[in-house]
């Protein structure tokens, strides 16, 4: 038999995972006590999780490289305590500094890894890919399906409203609609799946089919009925008045 120690976590699971679910009767207490916890355990663990980053980097790395670098986390921690200033409208413009130094920052590290990850490597996979392999016919077809449909793509993007009507871009514009439904339909078909595959996932476990818990479908149900009862019962109290 379960102990005190295993049960609450799988209760908790059930409960929770129920009281979201709650929200397909309605706006009710359940879902916004889920909604809330959620949003506080997520706020406070990052909260957490930075402040125990920033005491490694400190005895780890900063406090061991000198007076200069001990300077520089210093100015960083000045700097990030400069949020706070957006609580305050007297020094509300220290605020934009912040902001503007990790809005830049960011960009200019995304940009760089966009550059590469979605252009020049793609541009070079591109080059490199074989179109033709031997013994593997899939691979094959695969190939030559990228090597089509990836140029008449960019072509459509690029000349689309400037080429005239007729001619061979009629053919490039063609292949490059199908493609991108294709990939729209696909993408959206897999988007669809994979929750299908969480709900179906969470089910199994408030049923408690193995390899999860057989004391998730005791909670399932208890806890469920508790829902109900109450959702109805208020609802008709509401009417009532």
């Amino acid at each position: 038999m379960a102990t005190l120690m295993e049960l609450l976590p799988i209760w908790t699971s059930v409960f929770f995972t129920l009281a979201v679910y709650s929200f397909l009767y309605g706006e009710n207490p359940w879902y916004r006590f889920a909604e809330h916890a959620y949003a506080g355990i997520s706020v406070g663990y990052a909260v957490a999780f930075n402040l125990d980053y920033l005491r490694d980097q400190w005895f780890d790395r900063w406090s061991l490289q000198g007076g200069g670098m001990m300077a520089i986390y210093i100015v960083c921690i000045l700097i990030g305590l400069l949020w706070y200033a957006r609580f305050v409208k007297k020094y509300f413009h220290f605020y934009r500094w912040t902001l503007a130094i990790i809005v830049g920052t960011g960009i200019g590290m995304a940009l760089r890894t966009v550059i590469f990850t979605q252009f020049l490597n793609h541009i070079i996979a591109q080059a490199r890919i074989p179109l033709f392999v031997a013994g593997d016919m899939n691979s094959t077809i695969s190939n030559i399906l990228i090597a089509i449909m990836t140029p008449c793509v960019l072509l459509y993007f690029w000349f689309t409203g400037g080429a005239a009507e007729g001619g061979p871009m009629d053919y490039v514009r063609k292949i490059a609609r199908y493609t991108i439904m294709a990939g729209f339909g696909s993408a959206y078909g897999y988007t669809v799946l994979t929750r299908y595959s969480l709900f179906i996932g969470r089910a199994q476990f408030l049923l408690g089919n193995p390899p999860n818990p057989p004391e998730a479908r005791m909670a399932f149900i208890v806890i469920a009925a508790v829902m109900l009862i109450t959702l109805f019962g208020s609802d008709f109290l509401r009417k009532k008045d």
